[in-house]
C-alpha cells in the first residue's frame, strides 16, 4: 500500500460547502448613497493631502528663511513672484527666529494665510529688528503643490 492511499483512507471526511446564499437585491437609492459616500470621502481624502502638503510646505519654507538659505526659499515662490527676487541685499541678513502668529488654514478657494513673526539682524549696523511676514499661499493644481504668492519677507 502506498503512503499517499493510506493518508487518504484515514483523512476525516469534509463536509460540503453549503451552497452560497444570494445577496439580496440592493435598491437604487442604496447604490446611489454608496457611491456619493465613496465620492466625498475621496473629496476629503484630497483635503488631507493638500492640509498635509501646506503644512510640509510651509514648515520647509520656514526652515529655509530661518537658516538663511535664500536660494531655497525662492524656490517656493510663485514663478511670477521669484522673477523679481533680488537676493544680494539678503545677505545682510542674519535671522534669528520664525514664529508663527497665526498657522495657515485652506479656504475653499484653495488659499491660505500665515502670520510669521521674523526676528533678525542686519550685520553691517548689528542692530536686531523684527518683522511680521503674511504669507499667501496658493495651491497650484497642474503642480500639485503650494506656492508662495506674496514674496520673501520685506527686510
Amino acid at each position: 500500500m502506498c503512503i499517499r492511499d493510506s493518508l487518504t483512507q484515514h483523512a476525516p471526511a469534509v463536509p460540503p460547502m453549503p451552497p452560497r446564499l444570494r445577496p439580496a437585491a440592493v435598491s437604487p437609492v442604496a447604490v446611489l448613497l454608496i457611491l456619493l459616500a465613496g465620492l466625498s470621502g475621496c473629496g476629503s481624502m484630497e483635503k488631507d493631502k493638500q492640509a498635509s502638503a501646506l503644512l510640509s510646505t510651509t514648515d520647509a519654507y520656514r526652515e529655509a528663511v530661518r537658516w538663511g538659505y535664500w536660494q531655497a526659499a525662492v524656490e517656493f515662490l510663485h514663478p511670477d513672484t521669484y522673477e523679481k527676487v533680488d537676493l544680494e541685499p539678503l545677505d545682510n541678513i542674519r535671522v534669528t527666529g520664525v514664529e508663527v502668529v497665526r498657522a495657515a488654514t485652506i479656504t475653499p478657494e484653495n488659499t491660505a494665510q500665515r502670520l510669521v513673526r521674523i526676528d533678525y539682524v542686519l550685520d553691517d549696523e548689528q542692530r536686531v529688528k523684527q518683522l511680521i511676514d503674511r504669507q499667501d499661499w496658493h495651491w497650484d493644481d497642474t503642480r500639485k503643490a503650494w506656492l508662495l504668492h506674496s514674496g520673501l519677507p520685506a527686510f
